[in-house]
């Protein structure tokens, strides 16, 4: 549309209030390479110094003006401007930063997609990991995207598997990325696989009890650690099966690990999400290693913490259990083991040797 003044703007004009903002809105909408403004007016009404020199910038930018600060009724400035405004595209809305078209990077969830960062909710992002690698319909499933108030609408579960339906909005889930939640928008910036801060922000929403002022309290809730049963609950609608060491003697140690193994491959082999609880170890040093002082055998997990079973492979008796930590790497841990791959293979026998293993969490 094009802009009409009534009186002129700038060095000696007349600078009615109502054309002077027109002037501004007008030459802050020229890309400074044309001779628009860097930066921008402020769209005021009040001609100052900094109008008249934009004036001045314009005219000297585009040949045959005289840059004399002024923009008259009639004259070439105001043409000119209007034969630049009509070749500018109308602005359009900023799109928003979380849509359908970013949840995932492929077909579907990852469970490479988290990235554990400032909550220690390890119990509820590996549950998302471990569903993500065997039921990704569950996680796809669960998120609604509604188009025109773009909203994303989560089914979750609460403690008692009742099903709840949360509505999540754009500034919500940028309040996620900035509290650095469970997804890798916090450390790339980029707007990708999105899901994990979609599901987490619903997850925390469903503990808030005034979201209005912010999804703080509801942070607090999860983000101080929790039962992996808790998590498959929220997701899933059920806790699923602890499945927990048991020593049989007709077995022995090895075969009693071995039984437990096998456990965890016909669970992933019929495609349910498993995670792995960790805790410290116990002291299982001999007297002998005690008196020379020889530090508690470690099994390179982070205690206390929740783990996405990625695989399970028999060894003879034993297991080999690969995990990935929700943090995307393992250093850090402090057990000597460190390694900068999100993934680890330890062994079943160990963990349950060093009492490093708490239990393992499969779905239904």
């Amino acid at each position: 549309m094009a802009v009409n003044i009534s009186a002129s703007v700038g060095k000696n004009g007349l600078n009615k209030s109502a054309d002077v903002l027109k002037i501004q809105q007008a030459l802050n909408k020229i890309p400074p390479a044309k001779g628009g403004p860097d930066p921008k007016l402020k769209e005021d009404g009040w001609i100052g110094p900094k109008t008249i020199g934009a004036i001045t910038k314009f005219q000297s930018a585009n040949p045959g003006l005289v840059p004399d600060g002024r923009i008259d009724v009639q004259g070439k400035t105001l043409a000119r401007l209007n034969e630049l405004l009509a070749g500018q595209p109308n602005p359009q809305p900023a799109g928003p930063n979380f849509t359908d078209k970013n949840l995932y990077t492929g077909n579907g969830p990852s469970p490479n997609d988290i990235k554990q960062d400032a909550f220690g909710d390890c119990y509820f992002v590996a549950t998302l990991s471990a569903l993500a690698q065997e039921k990704p319909s569950v996680i796809k499933d669960a998120i609604y995207y509604h188009a025109t108030s773009t909203q994303f609408r989560v089914r979750l579960y609460d403690l008692k598997g009742v099903c709840k339906y949360i509505w999540v909005t754009q500034e919500e889930l940028q309040d996620n990325v900035n509290r650095q939640g469970g997804s890798y928008v916090d450390n790339t910036l980029q707007y990708e696989r999105v899901w994990p801060a979609v599901i987490e922000t619903a997850y925390a929403k469903m503990f808030d009890s005034d979201p209005k002022n912010g999804l703080g309290e509801g942070y607090a809730k999860i983000a101080n650690g929790g039962w992996p049963s808790d998590a498959m609950i929220a997701i899933t609608g059920s806790a699923g099966e602890k499945v927990q060491y048991k020593y049989y003697l007709p077995l022995g140690m090895p075969g009693s690990v071995a039984l437990l193994g096998a456990k965890i491959s016909t669970a992933l082999s019929q495609r349910k999400g498993v995670t792995l609880w960790s805790v410290p170890e116990k002291d299982s040093r001999t007297l002998m290693e005690k008196l020379a002082n020889l530090p508690i055998p470690q099994d390179g997990l982070v205690d206390n913490h929740v783990y996405t079973v990625v695989s399970i492979t028999q060894l003879g008796l034993d297991w080999r259990v690969t995990v990935r930590n929700p943090w995307g790497t393992n250093m850090g841990v402090g057990e000597g083991m460190d390694t900068a791959s999100a993934t680890m293979t330890i062994s079943l026998q160990s963990l349950v040797v060093t009492g490093g293993l708490e239990a393992f969490q499969v779905s239904n």
